[in-house]
């Protein structure tokens, strides 16, 4: 049976190191942990911001004990609990390292090939690491296709499976729900120029994961009563200045946007302080612990009860102070990243991305083919060019990033549609 190849990509294949194994115990320690932690902000999250209750109370149950059986072995190993703590940290510094450094060795990639058959049917076979054997994981004809996909997704690896990077990832989906990934890509203009031509060879649309905007490529699109409404009720999030030569787009902080900021603060730094915090309170609680276990025995013992919140404040010893001074280095970086101010900058020739005082990218106007909203966490714009992909990201809350893209697509169009004036205006554009 003859077979034509139409198409060949790569994903990645992240097999666990030979040290997976010896440092399984510390992985499900982590786990537990960060479970509690995401339990907690869960809790502040629903039931004191948004009025929800939790209903799954076993879990929670299930949790506690967990967490009283590392408070008795931290109260038990209380005189080296900072060394441990070191010493974990450095463990999964390096297993991040090692993880990250396998992504880019071609022995852990997956190769996939797309082939034509009979110029009706196709199949999709892929061919593992240190293997020429290709095996076949998908059978469509060519009208089945629906859309080429694009889904940008986090990159987990390691034996603490944590997020080395994000990646765009291409799929293709067929009128029947089934969907298989084809090709992976750090870089978005790469991604795209694969999808672009799967879209090409299948006649299909590329639709990109989550999006939402106007005309291509989105998955949702705005009508003209959201996009009205969002204008109207603009409080003041995102401001702009026009002239007949120049647009200045840029975001501005509101006291509404505290919340989502410590959310995403506490999220990308609060867990060390957790650690932090809570290996010195569950030494405490340990402590109570192991008197009540020996109250039950039948010793004769004295429980001093004191305040829990007494138990979060942590002893004023050189190692506490240097702990929580890193702490407090990390959430100030954080903050700053997650505070800068967006601006974009927009004339019929030029638009530039700035984030403070710092351009970031630019692209031509008149190579801008779409512009729409990436609704991943954090959201995100991204500005489709000829030759580019522009990413504007970062965005505190879905309104903000909407609202943003409502007044830059309106923009790009007004700009592209005017007419060329005379050369020396260009020069002094391209000169500003």
């Amino acid at each position: 049976m003859p077979k034509k190849l139409i198409f060949q990509g790569t994903t990645t294949y992240l097999s666990d190191h030979w040290y997976a194994k010896l440092i399984f115990p510390l992985v499900e320690v982590k786990k537990l942990l960060q479970t509690m932690y995401e339990f907690l902000l869960h809790l502040i999250w629903s039931e004191l911001i948004d009025g929800k209750k939790l209903e799954n109370e076993l879990d929670s149950l299930v949790a506690f004990c967990l967490f009283c059986i590392l408070s008795l072995l931290g109260y038990y190993f209380r005189n080296y609990i900072q060394l441990i703590i070191i010493i974990c940290l450095i463990i999964w510094y390096l297993d991040c390292w090692f993880a990250k450094h396998q992504y880019f060795q071609k022995n852990h990639k997956i190769d996939i090939y797309i082939y034509e058959i009979d110029n009706s049917k196709v199949i999709c076979c892929l061919s593992l690491p240190k293997t020429e054997n290709q095996s076949v994981f998908a059978s469509f004809s060519l009208g089945e296709v629906n859309h080429i996909s694009m889904v940008k997704l986090p990159l987990l690896g390691g034996a603490f499976q944590e997020v080395l990077d994000e990646v765009w990832q291409v799929e293709i989906y067929l009128y029947n729900g089934k969907h298989f990934v084809v090709d992976e890509n750090l870089l978005t203009h790469q991604s795209l120029l694969t999808a672009q031509k799967l879209a090409n060879y299948f006649k299909s649309e590329i639709i990109f994961s989550h999006s939402q905007g106007k005309y291509s490529y989105v998955e949702q699109e705005l009508d003209h009563r959201f996009i009205s409404h969002l204008i109207n009720g603009n409080s003041g999030g995102v401001k702009y200045q026009k002239n007949a030569r120049k647009l200045h787009i840029y975001t501005q902080w509101q006291w509404s946007n505290t919340w989502y900021f410590l959310k995403m603060l506490f999220q990308k730094a609060g867990f060390l302080l957790f650690i932090i915090i809570m290996s010195g309170f569950m030494i405490k609680f340990g402590g109570l612990l192991d008197n009540l276990i020996s109250v039950i025995r039948g010793k004769d013992d004295i429980i001093y009860l004191s305040s829990p919140l007494q138990w979060l404040i942590p002893h004023w010893h050189w190692r506490n102070i240097l702990e929580l001074g890193l702490v407090l280095g990390i959430f100030i970086y954080q903050g700053w990243l997650l505070s800068r101010i967006k601006h974009i900058y927009l004339t019929r020739y030029y638009l530039k991305f700035f984030i403070d005082n710092k351009m970031i990218d630019k692209i031509k106007t008149s190579d801008i083919e779409a512009s729409f909203i990436i609704n991943n966490s954090p959201p995100e714009i991204l500005v489709i060019g000829q030759n580019k992909v522009l990413t504007i990201s970062n965005f505190q809350q879905e309104k903000l990033a909407q609202l943003f893209w409502v007044y830059l697509d309106e923009a790009i169009n007004s700009f592209q549609n005017q007419q060329p004036n005379q050369l020396s205006h260009e020069s002094l554009e391209e000169k500003e």
